[in-house]
């Protein structure tokens, strides 16, 4: 990876956020033919036997090689294929793969990207076993964080599973994914503008941590991808580099920060409401990061409307204090189905919607309102500039574009109850504008 140098000095030091961001630095290979280095990867673990994992799809795209490559190196190997042409990341695909493991093999290799990544994680550290990550596409994050997204009882939930020890990314493999699952890896990278921004609005309203340091190695490789984005669309070799190692930076980022909030915001949150709402009625869905960029175009346009009011003290304490949630759960649980359970449940513990808590943040809002507002304008490009980038790369920019059927209205509602994450649905709640900013 291009700094790789670099993050190994940063984990050295303590930082002035106040934390050691100590964590095991994973070896990152991303190179025209990088999958021919994994003999020597796994010699390194004094592995005598390999338990590979894939599916159907990732084992003709590479698979077949790395069985190929281990026969050559003489290395014994066990391999277990799923045979679902879309796997879901559930409790049946995480069983399955645990039955099917192999006792005599002491490392798991995973080939593949977002589920079967999620699945070898979670396999790996059960067997309390090296994890090495053959990635197939440079679609998602995932790939150097050390929690899984799963679907557990309908809902989405990120799992703490193992990091990887090793990532091969083979440029040549890589560029040849489906143009979709490049235009998801770079989706999945423009989320990063909204996280930043909500991080650093929740550190101001909530106290929530915050570091610069982390945040802003997740900028500059943002930077970098969006600065190579036209390449994608030739397949060039350093536009798909720039976003395959930008998603790995993100998972690093999260593991630094020790929480999600590098990568992952509102705009996240979207993508998760729409994934609940496909398990739970069957309605489509579509890649993460596509879902997460149409979510992060949705999210610049509010921002940009939100620029625009002044809030009122009033206004807000009136809004918050007649808001009935008992009359609220009805409607998530008549919206999502099962998974509002699982929120509803949350709630219990976590009284975000405490009417003595919303005091206390709506005085910071309104004292902080200059700031909050100057880090908007720093952090988030306008909504055109946005559909800019994702029409540079021909990526779909509204649910209508990716057939995803839902109310968009209280899929943004339902976003701020999914965990105890300050995001934007949070801070329009909380000014008593939630109702005004309807989609």
């Amino acid at each position: 990876m291009k700094n790789n140098h670099q993050m190994k000095t940063f984990l050295e030091q303590d930082c002035v956020c106040g934390k050691s961001h100590k964590i095991k630095l994973l070896k990152v290979i991303c190179k025209s033919g990088a999958i021919n280095e994994l003999p020597s990867i796994i010699s390194e673990y004094s592995a005598r036997k390999v338990q590979i994992i894939s599916d159907v799809n990732t084992y003709e795209v590479a698979g077949k090689t790395v069985c190929k490559i281990l026969d050559g190196a003489q290395i014994p190997y066990s391999l277990y294929s799923f045979n679902e042409t879309q796997l879901e990341p559930d409790e049946k695909a995480v069983g399955s793969a645990i039955m099917h493991f192999d006792n005599s093999c002491d490392i798991v290799v995973a080939v593949g990207s977002g589920v079967i990544n999620d699945i070898g994680k979670i396999l790996a550290n059960t067997a309390k076993l090296p994890y090495v990550i053959i990635g197939t596409a440079p679609s998602m994050d995932g790939y150097a964080s050390a929690t899984s997204s799963m679907s557990m009882d309908g809902v989405k939930v990120s799992l703490p599973s193992k990091c990887a020890d090793a990532i091969i990314g083979d440029v040549d493999v890589l560029k040849n994914a489906p143009m979709k699952m490049l235009q998801s890896g770079l989706g999945d990278m423009l989320a990063k503008y909204i996280s930043i921004a909500e991080w650093r609005i929740a550190n101001e309203i909530t106290g929530e941590y915050y570091c610069e340091k982390v945040a802003t190695l997740m900028r500059s490789a943002l930077k970098r991808c969006v600065g190579n984005a036209k390449g994608l669309l030739t397949r060039d070799e350093q536009a798909v580099k720039a976003v395959f190692d930008g998603l790995v930076i993100g998972g690093v980022a999260m593991a630094l920060a020790g929480v999600s909030r590098p990568a992952s915001g509102v705009e996240h949150y979207f993508s998760h409401v729409w994934d609940m709402l496909g398990l739970e009625f069957g309605r489509k869905v579509d890649f993460h990061g596509i879902q997460c960029a149409v979510g992060t175009n949705i999210a610049a346009g509010l921002y940009e409307k939100l620029l625009t009011i002044t809030p009122d003290r009033e206004k807000a304490i009136k809004y918050v204090s007649s808001f009935n949630y008992d009359d609220w759960a009805k409607e998530l649980k008549k919206f999502l189905g099962a998974p509002a359970l699982a929120m509803i449940e949350l709630e219990k513990k976590e009284r975000k919607y405490s009417v003595e808590k919303h005091r206390e943040r709506i005085d910071i809002i309104i004292n902080k309102w200059d700031k909050i507002c100057d880090i908007i304008r720093e952090e988030i490009p306008s909504k055109q500039e946005i559909e800019n980038i994702l029409e540079t790369i021909g990526a779909p920019k509204t649910i209508k574009e990716i057939g995803i059927d839902s109310d968009l209205n209280l899929t943004f509602k339902a976003t701020k109850d999914i965990r105890d994450k300050y995001v934007l649905s949070r801070l329009l709640f909380d000014l008593g504008i939630i109702e005004e900013f309807a989609l």
